[in-house]
């Protein structure tokens, strides 16, 4: 039944088919006036009636009892019993896909329509998957169809419209397929159920539609399914063929991240692994469902621009989108979406999407720049308060740790996109962070900028390239033990932040200013470098022994209070 239900149900007249009103009201017009092109390009998604649209298109043209100025073909006359038999040999059909080459398209097309028709008064060629030929094929497709014989009309039908040379494409009509809406699914389905005398839940068939998506062969066949268990067909009964779509459980997902309720999401996930749910599936319309909240923040009201939902869930898109701001939702798409792709390859499928929870509720990888500032001096702390006090510190380095270092070493090693060495240089980053950008600075940007001159100087022997990065320079702002570098690219700014070569180059920073300094880079089209002149004769001008000592000091610095515990700890 599932490869017959949708040939037996094909439309046989214009008033059958469901959707593309754009398309039948120009092809009725031009059959009621007689206005007929020599060849057509019918583009769009799979299953949504290209080919049926082509063949009825070639039974009204040929009906002999069409009256003038009429558009549907009468399907008694011989010509149109023919067609619909698939017996009529003016109708030829060729499927691309298998006759690619351009010996296939002489035989088939450029020899063949030098004959005039057998029976009806046009020959209609159909090629189905046209986008399929090769390139001489379509030359020699395109040779006959520019000059075709009066006789003769092409309807080609593709799903790569994009693949088609734009020199066949220009000498069609093209008319572009959309998916059909979800009322008009339903109608067709339920009018297929009522010819098949079977009874079948409303729920059921909005299943179908959403798991269809738009394609109305694919709802066709699912349909075919389901009726094939029996003559009254509840939801239960179906999920035995139909792969269901709970979301109503993804609804209540979501409202589990909303709440940062990370025990709760997991105890779901593991319950629709027990129930046999398709964790696939679940992420699918948990994916869905996301984009739906995104198009609320977007619009303020549930766009229809893909599943349709019930009212109830409508509601529920739109009141949990509140709960969440842009960031949010934007953080959970992407954190789900390569969880998603790690599901079908895990040995525990539902292992990807807890991590994702955590990820979420926690926000281990979905944390704001900005979301803890170190901006402020840091207190201090005296040992009958330091619990008190001490304890938002703590946790800030803590935060800190995880989002900087345990994170991204532990995907990088595991990976192999980096080595050990490489994973835990943000640890002396971390701790430069602690030691520096709470004491207040003993120098302004001007004191940089006089300095500028001797801090390039100072690298000119032992690095030449770090030397001719910094004149090319400009020091901008100097600000929380920061001082930021403007560069001309983004190129220029990665090798100044570079873990090597910002080591070296705050080392020197500080040898010529007395103290510890952080450097960022910032990417500028409008860099003024310092003016300097460079002595490159004088060897003992980047005294090397006292930038070593300098970068030795930056890679172990001092003693952090209250960090230390925490960082000795990691």
């Amino acid at each position: 039944m599932s490869s017959a239900l949708y040939r037996k149900y094909r439309p046989q007249s214009f008033s059958q088919m469901i959707g593309q009103n754009h398309i039948k009201i120009t092809l009725q017009h031009e059959l009621a006036k007689g206005d007929i092109g020599h060849a057509y390009l019918f583009c769009g998604p799979r299953g949504l009636g290209k080919t049926t649209s082509a063949r009825l298109f070639a039974k009204s043209v040929n009906c002999e009892k069409r009256a003038s100025g009429e558009s549907e073909p009468c399907n008694e006359c011989s010509s149109c019993l023919d067609i619909i038999a698939g017996r009529s040999v003016d109708i030829i059909e060729i499927d691309a896909a298998s006759n690619t080459g351009v010996e296939n398209v002489r035989e088939n097309i450029i020899e063949n329509s030098r004959f005039s028709p057998v029976r009806s008064k046009f020959k209609v060629f159909i090629i189905d998957e046209v986008h399929m030929l090769s390139n001489q094929a379509f030359n020699a497709l395109l040779k006959i169809m520019e000059e075709p014989p009066a006789h003769v009309i092409f309807i080609l039908c593709t799903t790569e419209t994009h693949k088609v040379p734009a020199t066949i494409i220009s000498r069609c009509q093209r008319f572009d397929f959309k998916k059909v809406t979800g009322e008009q699914m339903l109608k067709r389905l339920q009018l297929v159920v009522e010819g098949e005398k079977k009874k079948v839940e409303e729920e059921v068939l909005k299943r179908i539609i959403v798991n269809s998506e738009g394609c109305v062969r694919d709802a066709e066949s699912l349909l075919a399914k389901v009726l094939s268990l029996g003559d009254d067909i509840t939801a239960d009964q179906a999920e035995i063929v139909l792969p269901r779509s709970d979301f109503e459980s993804v609804s209540s997902f979501v409202t589990y991240l909303a709440e940062n309720n990370s025990a709760a999401a997991i105890e779901l996930i593991n319950r629709l692994m027990e129930d046999g749910v398709d964790l696939v599936i679940f992420v699918d319309s948990l994916l869905e469902f996301l984009r739906q909240m995104l198009l609320v923040k977007t619009s303020g009201r549930l766009e229809n621009y893909g599943i349709e939902l019930s009212s109830d869930l409508s509601q529920g898109i739109v009141l949990l989108a509140e709960k969440f701001d842009w960031a949010e939702i934007v953080d959970m798409i992407e954190v789900i979406s390569t969880k998603a792709k790690e599901i079908r390859q895990s040995s525990i499928p539902q292992l990807p999407l807890e991590i994702a929870v955590i990820r979420i509720t926690q926000k281990v990888s979905c944390r704001k720049p900005d979301a803890i500032s170190f901006a402020a001096p840091a207190p201090s702390i005296k040992p009958k308060d330091a619990p008190s006090v001490a304890a938002p510190i703590l946790d800030a380095v803590k935060a800190v740790v995880a989002e900087k270092i345990v994170e991204p070493i532990t995907e990088k090693i595991i990976e192999k996109e980096i080595s050990l060495a490489e994973a835990i240089a943000p640890i002396a980053d971390i701790a430069k962070e602690f030691s520096v950008s709470d004491k207040p600075l003993n120098f302004t940007l001007e004191d940089v900028i006089a300095k500028w001159p001797s801090i390039v100087q100072r690298l000119l022997i032992p690095n030449f390239t770090l030397s001719s990065l910094l004149k090319m320079s400009q020091p901008i702002k100097v600000d929380n033990g920061y001082i930021h570098i403007a560069m001309s690219s983004e190129f220029f700014r990665g090798r100044l932040e570079s873990p090597n070569n910002r080591t070296v180059i705050e080392a020197a920073i500080e040898a010529e200013l007395g103290q510890k300094v952080l450097i960022k880079g910032v990417v500028s089209s409008s860099v003024v470098p310092v003016e300097m002149t460079l002595d490159y004769a004088d060897p003992d001008a980047t005294e090397p022994a006292s930038i070593g000592e300098t970068a030795a000091a930056v890679l172990n610095p001092v003693k952090l209070d209250p960090a230390e515990e925490v960082m000795n700890m990691f």
